[in-house]
């Protein structure tokens, strides 16, 4: 059974990967909330990722698509509906000659239909090819080959210095995960031959005569292929191991359709970011559609909502964009429309815990007995705020100016949050806590526990609570397996 237990962190300010110039990560414009998931099962993070969430490592988090100096919209592609562009053609066509070994062709003649499909698997541990070329679904865990290519890619791409690429990093951002294997159910009889068995958190390794080259790093939801990161070989530029990646996720969805996975049908790209021009690719993967952070309803990508999200900051439903006149909106385009230099996007990194539970018998703990649920905003400790999970004493590998900065939770709500000044007593009262604190591992309503939480702790954990909606906690014995719970470990 894969439970799923969700510990507040709170509502940041940190600086920018997106727009911050190259160099300068001191601003802290970026704003987000997010929650530690020590559990978490793949059917409650698709339903997290419709609503725009997404994890880096076991931390979990959701931009504030008001106030983020740069909108990260979930962006998500058909599969069944995907037909390749011709750069997308090109580049899979380039790849296929260099393995087989076959030389260009000369442009004259009729041009062979192009099927996705076969043209993926062509090249798979064929025999008689000038190269040899496999693929290998893992378990997302680190290896010494798999920590070198990375390791590689972030000093040679990211240009990190040396002492900033560690495994611990590697481990914690993009092997670590919360996602319990959940079994995967096929037709009977279907082929499913270097398909996964679960759901889960993979490294999708592409080896080329042996040599690691590329590694995709991805969730298997019950709905989706999700992407997480992508790492290849920088000797290797000249293959567009990028483009090739994301066909062949989408070539791993198809698969996985076609076997009878109940469900499977779409790709799921990350955060797209309309003024960053290193997420721009992401739209040329069609039919993609983003998803409206306010109503958590996806649209399509289209241009006139490309271009209106380019020139407007905040939050405005996507609804009202389809309503308005296309001249206008491209006319605001062409006039607004700036070029920036933008820094090498990053992903959160993990975090941990803060301390919200008070010791044992201690005097808060006490005055606390006849709570009645309610909070005084003024009890907020801005002090007590989460670190880098890199910043340990043995690991000390990122600079002051990148950490978090906790910050109040803002009025009114991030779009599609709830707000917790509004949650009544009896919503939080009901709702199942796990918690190992005080010498024993016990489940009991938050009524029960509340108690021996600090002020911040219970101001936290309504946060919590509105921001992912108090209908995904369990609050009944029969809910434990399919919704969440609040932890305090």
């Amino acid at each position: 059974m894969a439970l799923t237990l969700l510990q507040p962190i709170g509502y940041n300010a940190n600086s920018c990967g997106y727009c911050s110039p190259p160099g300068d990560r001191s601003g802290k414009s970026s704003r987000s909330f997010g929650f530690l998931a020590e559990q978490m099962s793949p059917q409650f993070y698709q339903d997290l990722v419709d609503r725009g969430w997404r994890r880096s490592g076991e931390y979990t988090y959701h931009p504030d698509m008001e106030r983020t100096c740069c909108p990260q919209y979930t962006i998500r592609l058909k599969v069944n509906d995907f037909k390749p562009s011709r750069q997308q053609r090109s580049t899979l066509n380039r790849w296929n000659r260099y393995i087989t070994g076959e030389e260009p062709k000369n442009g004259k003649g009729k041009a062979k239909l192009f099927e996705l499909g076969p043209e993926l698997r062509r090249c798979k541990e064929g025999e008689g090819m000038a190269h040899r070329f496999s693929m290998e679904l893992t378990p997302a865990t680190a290896t010494d080959e798999t920590f070198d290519l990375y390791r590689r890619y972030q000093i040679a791409i990211h240009k990190d210095p040396p002492r900033k690429a560690t495994r611990h990093g590697f481990e914690s951002f993009l092997c670590s995960s919360p996602l319990g294997n959940i079994p995967i159910h096929y037709a009977p009889g279907a082929d499913t031959t270097g398909l996964p068995d679960e759901y889960g958190s993979y490294h999708l390794l592409y080896r080329v005569d042996g040599v690691l080259v590329g590694i995709s790093v991805i969730d298997i939801l019950p709905a989706c292929v999700s992407s997480v990161y992508f790492i290849w070989d920088p000797d290797w530029a000249w293959a567009s191991l990028g483009k090739l990646s994301a066909l062949y996720e989408i070539g791993l969805a198809l698969d996985m359709a076609a076997a009878g996975a109940q469900g499977m049908g779409w790709l799921y790209m990350g955060y797209w970011i309309a003024t960053c021009q290193k997420m721009q690719y992401k739209g040329d993967y069609a039919p993609s559609y983003l998803l409206d952070p306010g109503t958590h309803v996806f649209h399509p990508l289209t241009t006139k909502l490309k271009q209106f999200l380019e020139v407007h900051y905040g939050y405005t439903p996507f609804s009202e964009v389809e309503g308005m006149e296309d001249v206008a909106v491209r006319e605001e385009w062409e006039g607004q429309r700036k070029d920036v230099e933008m820094a090498e996007p990053r992903e959160p990194k993990p975090k941990r815990a803060v301390k919200l539970v008070v010791a044992e018998n201690s005097d808060e703990c006490a005055e606390s007995d006849g709570d009645d649920g309610s909070d005084d905003d003024d009890d907020y400790d801005d002090d007590k705020g989460d670190d880098d999970e890199d910043d340990d004493d043995d690991d000390d590998d990122d600079d002051d100016d990148d950490e978090d900065v906790p910050s109040e939770f803002p009025t009114p709500p991030p779009p599609g949050f709830g707000d917790p000044d509004k949650l009544a007593a009896a919503e939080l009262d009901g709702l199942f806590v796990l918690t190992s604190h005080f010498g024993s591992t016990r489940v009991l309503p938050y009524a029960a526990f509340r108690s021996g939480l600090s002020s911040i702790g219970r101001r936290k954990t309504k946060e919590l609570v509105a921001a992912v909606g108090p209908e995904r906690f369990a609050s009944s014995p029969m809910h434990i397996k399919t919704k969440g719970m609040l932890y305090f470990g």
